[in-house]
């Protein structure tokens, strides 16, 4: 460990290599696991908060000190994914400290139900809760908590609401398979629709130097209708990446921890056909992060200043997640943009409410669609602009003659002349 004063100096950040591994990223996984192992056992409190400080500042010092770039703009991403990742440790393990209530397992059997749903691959808890969850079975169970975010298959994630899914029935092979299937997808959609955005201004905010996406020169409504678009795109872009990285996991957990595809519903339940703000961010979006808001930004400040303050708690601790996520891609992010954007949406979820109580309607139908996206989209575009001015909308995930869509012309061309070939025999 280096010294406090030492941590709270930006330091410039190092190669990752096997001796940083060791020195930075590995300390905070190790405090991180042993978080998710004793929150699984009674009687540990004390220790737990007494190893929280340890785990935020190895966790701190892994996520500024590394460099998974290795140097190479184009790969800024992967410190911008490290962040995120170091930010969600650090939440979890902020939650964990504090339960009073120890996690439990839930044994994975096929159609039983799960927090009110009907979810293939679970059923009632395998302790009782006077059983204390012994010491081996609760370091096993903690390599699936540790990446488990929604708590599928736990006993702590009371009101999620998981899309339904017809996992369940099929076999492993099939699972797999389908899953290889929605990869392959999203990695094409999602090549196609980042690239499309990056082609509409490649010199400008479709370059890792980045420029804003609002084009002074353009009179307003052409100049905002642009950015919109980009937004759109963007936004398309990111929903497409979210659900190719969560394919890949499954296939991962599935092969080497001998996961049941019951364990891999859905992320994400049609978030496009939102009739409110409140069903959009409630359930329709991905809800990977929702034990984090709750627990370390929507509980404390709900005491303080009742469903107004949670609401807001929970999307301030969105903000410095994605703020955070944007500094380390050591170009900035402004922060009045990034949390302005998810302080709106707390403010329009708030009018929701209020709309509900003067009238007793719930926002809904195709008003409530058309208002949804109209809020959205709007605050998006800032939140957007700070993405591109960061240059990540220009980076590249894939090597340019390795793109999917790139593959697939390839690939499709190939077909064509054999075809001809074939048709002309």
């Amino acid at each position: 460990m280096v010294s406090l004063g030492r941590l709270l100096v930006p330091q410039e950040r190092v190669a990752l290599s096997a001796s940083t591994f060791s020195t930075f990223l590995l300390p905070a996984f190790v405090s991180y696991f042993a978080m998710g192992v004793l929150v699984q056992r009674k009687r540990t409190a004390m220790i737990r908060v007494a190893l929280l400080p340890v785990t935020l500042l190895c966790a701190y010092r892994a996520g500024s000190s590394l460099d998974l770039s290795f140097g190479i703009p184009s790969y800024r991403f992967f410190n911008h994914g490290l962040v995120l990742a170091i930010s969600t440790l650090s939440m979890r393990s902020t939650a964990w400290a504090f339960v009073k209530k120890p996690y439990k397992r839930i044994a994975l059997q096929p159609n039983k139900t799960f927090n009110g749903d009907t979810m293939p691959g679970c059923t009632s808890n395998q302790l009782t809760n006077d059983d204390d969850t012994p010491l081996f079975t609760a370091t096993w169970n903690a390599w699936d908590l540790s990446v488990n975010l929604r708590g599928i298959g736990w006993d702590w994630a009371e009101g999620l609401r998981i899309p339904r899914s017809s996992c369940g029935t099929k076999s492993t092979l099939e699972f797999l398979l389908s899953t290889l299937a929605k990869l392959l997808f999203y990695a094409l959609a999602f090549d196609a629709t980042s690239g499309a955005t990056r082609d509409l201004c490649p010199e400008t905010f479709g370059s890792i130097e980045g420029r804003t996406i609002f084009d002074a020169s353009l009179p307003p409504l052409s100049r905002y209708i642009r950015s919109t678009i980009i937004t759109i795109l963007s936004g398309w872009a990111a929903y497409f990446a979210i659900e190719l990285v969560y394919q890949i996991h499954a296939i991962q957990f599935i092969l080497l921890f001998r996961q049941k595809s019951s364990q891999w519903p859905p992320l994400f339940d049609s978030p496009w056909l939102s009739t409110s703000l409140t069903s959009f961010w409630g359930h329709k979006w991905h809800q990977l992060f929702r034990e984090c808001f709750i627990s370390v930004g929507a509980r404390p400040l709900s005491y303080l200043l009742g469903r107004t303050g949670g609401v807001m708690g929970a999307f301030l601790i969105s903000g410095a997640l994605h703020y955070l996520g944007l500094k380390a891609m050591e170009r900035g992010g402004h922060p009045v943009v990034v949390f302005g954007f998810y302080i709106m949406q707390a403010i329009g979820l708030i009018l929701e409410g209020m709309w509900k109580r003067c009238t007793g309607l719930r926002v809904d139908g195709f008003w409530g669609l058309l208002w949804t996206w109209l809020w959205v989209v709007f605050w998006a575009n800032f939140m957007v602009d700070a993405w591109v001015r960061v240059g990540l909308v220009g980076l590249k995930s894939f090597p340019d003659d390795y793109r999917p869509t790139v593959l697939l012309v390839h690939f499709l061309k190939h077909y064509l002349v054999l075809f001809r070939i074939f048709e002309s025999s």
